[in-house]
């Protein structure tokens, strides 16, 4: 499993080897890359990680990953530490929009078929109403399938939905 999480100042870094730059990875202000142990005492040493040092507007961040310059260069680490937010923001708003109460599926594949189905559905929610939708909307689609709702049920509430959007926007 591949890391890439930051790094405390108070962390205490063995150096192993400093690692070359190139010029994508100073464009991307990487100022530092080395192998590392983390610890203090031999006894308590991390496996050997990598670490990437880069500049932001305010300060310096280290960056710890368990992965090499051949799989990932120290600029796309630089990088995907950057765009985390956007990744915890679409996270999050899978959670919210599939409630992540109950599952109707019991395996793996199931539950990635679920999520799929909710996402697809959630994209087209957001096509035909110009809105991301909400939670009830989705509850409404869950109620749909298990046949708790009618389809006249479902479409009555994505109108309402739609409409709602419709008065936001002219006041």
């Amino acid at each position: 499993m591949a890391l890439v999480v930051r790094l405390r100042d108070e962390a205490v870094l063995n150096v192993e080897e400093e690692l070359p730059l190139t010029e994508a990875d100073r464009e991307a202000k990487v100022i530092r890359a080395a192998w590392v142990w983390l610890g203090c005492k031999a006894r308590y040493r991390s496996i050997r990680l990598r670490v990437v040092w880069v500049q932001t507007d305010k300060e310096v961040l280290r960056l710890v990953t368990n992965l090499g310059p051949e799989e990932l260069t120290a600029a796309e680490v630089a990088l995907l530490y950057k765009q985390r937010w956007q990744i915890e923001l679409f996270f999050r708003r899978v959670k919210c929009i599939l409630g992540c109460r109950h599952w109707l599926a019991e395996s793996p594949q199931g539950v990635a078929i679920e999520i799929y189905l909710a996402l697809i559905a959630a994209l087209l929610l957001q096509l035909y109403t110009g809105q991301a939708p909400n939670r009830r909307m989705m509850e409404l689609i869950q109620f749909y399938l298990l046949g708790v709702a009618t389809l006249e049920e479902l479409w009555a509430g994505v109108e309402r939905e739609r409409a709602q959007l419709a008065r936001r926007k002219k006041s």
